[in-house]
């Protein structure tokens, strides 16, 4: 939980352009990410992130 609150404190102190450009990047196959207001684009991230970790972790068991 450590991880989400690091990347939630590094994506609070991003503009809204740093957000955009850092999921174009990060999630190239996932630009929908980076609609919205800089709040929802913040827990669109996290969710993502959440959820690839709940993935991992069901297919690991």
């Amino acid at each position: 939980m450590e991880n989400f609150n690091q990347l939630k404190r590094k994506l609070d102190a991003m503009s809204v352009p740093e957000l955009y450009e850092y999921v174009r990047v990060k999630y190239p196959e996932n630009e929908e990410l980076a609609l919205g207001s800089k709040k929802i684009i913040i827990r669109k991230i996290l969710n993502f992130e959440r959820n690839l970790l709940n993935e991992l972790e069901t297919a690991g068991q």
